[in-house]
């Protein structure tokens, strides 16, 4: 069903509430969270990393630095796929979460950039990445599987 998406995804998916989808995933570590990182600034994806708003140089960067920054300052990265924008905030050093705009998810394939998206963490990571509505991680929309099989619950 991936690469044939419904309106009903769409609508039930992506509708604009003036909330965020985020994408979860649970029980991390620091190191899984550094092969995460690594795997995202090897792709081919548009990376901005802002420390207090402003651009940050991020190359020799560690996620444990991040979270240390955290401490005192306000850290986000921005990852732009073909205009889709996921942002990370580095919440917790437990579980990853990543958020976007549901507006700017309006077709297919800005759809299937979030499910690749999800299916390639989910790879790297070894362990099932769910996209939630905003801040409600116990009603998965979609789940994608360790071995990238993905589920629209919906």
């Amino acid at each position: 069903m991936d690469r044939n998406i419904s309106n009903g995804v769409m609508d039930q998916v992506f509708f604009v509430d003036g909330s965020l989808r985020d994408i979860y995933v649970f029980n991390v570590d620091l190191d899984e969270w550094q092969k995460l990182y690594e795997f995202i600034h090897s792709s081919h994806w548009n990376i901005v990393l802002y420390k207090d708003g402003q651009v940050s140089e991020f190359k020799e960067t560690t996620v444990n630095k991040l979270f240390k920054e955290k401490e005192n300052h306000s850290i986000m990265m921005a990852i732009n796929i073909k205009g889709v924008l996921i942002n990370c905030y580095f919440f917790s050093e437990n579980e990853i979460e990543f958020d976007i705009d549901p507006k700017e998810v309006n077709s297919e394939s800005e759809a299937n950039i979030v499910f690749d998206f999800m299916k390639k963490i989910s790879n790297v990571l070894g362990k099932e990445s769910i996209l939630t509505v905003e801040s409600d991680p116990d009603k998965p929309l979609v789940t994608v599987h360790s071995d990238g099989t993905l589920l629209i619950n919906i």
